[in-house]
């Protein structure tokens, strides 16, 4: 069966508002196209792109929406689909986090990682969210963490414009309520409930799910 995501006709998006309306409607929609997903770029465009978005007229408006949504407490980010970043709704953050916090999950996922990795990671669980420059010396690591589901990772614009990325502890970022919501779930129904909605994903999270 086709994703009815795959059958639905382009909604143009132009604001940031646009862009949360279609997360309303869809629920996971990918940054950059994917199989079976809506995606910010071909919303914003109108339809199918060939070539880069970052060169197409439309590329700056694409950018920062990607950013707002990134930074939007509506939004959850997080590489779901074919190792693409998805913005995921407040309706599917339960699915995600019994995902994250599976125990067999997350030991895989800390096999392998460099040492400076689980150092990051170790400042992160101790101290419940750290800031750090977007593009830095902890970019490697923090991108390695946030591929695994390790972290949860938002964005948030300084006053000098510039975005950092905010990365918390999964228990510190979770509220009781959704905390409830998640241990109600077994870990096969989060998955089949992100794979329905994602298309056949979360391919994304490759060999750190079971």
């Amino acid at each position: 069966m086709v994703p009815a995501s795959v059958q639905t006709p382009f909604t143009v998006v132009r604001t940031l508002e646009d862009a949360l309306e279609l997360l309303r409607t869809h629920l996971v929609v990918t940054e950059v196209p994917a199989h079976g997903t809506p995606s910010l770029v071909e919303a914003v465009v109108g339809g199918p792109l060939a070539g880069s978005w970052r060169e197409h007229a439309k590329g700056r408006l694409i950018y920062r929406l990607g950013r707002q949504l990134r930074a939007s407490p509506q939004v959850l980010a997080v590489r779901l689909v074919e190792g693409k970043v998805a913005f995921v709704h407040p309706a599917l953050w339960p699915e995600v986090y019994r995902v994250a916090m599976e125990p067999t999950r997350r030991r895989a996922s800390l096999a392998g990682l460099s040492p400076r990795a689980r150092a990051l990671l170790e400042v992160v669980e101790r101290d419940g969210e750290l800031r750090l420059e977007r593009s830095g010396p902890w970019t490697k690591e923090r991108e390695v963490l946030e591929a695994r589901l390790l972290v949860h990772s938002a964005e948030e614009q300084g006053l000098n414009g510039a975005h950092r990325a905010v990365l918390r502890s999964w228990r510190a970022w979770a509220p009781p309520a959704l905390e409830r919501a998640a241990a109600a779930l077994s870990y096969g129904e989060a998955l089949a409930r992100l794979e329905h909605a994602s298309g056949g994903a979360p391919a994304g999270l490759g060999p750190w799910v079971y």
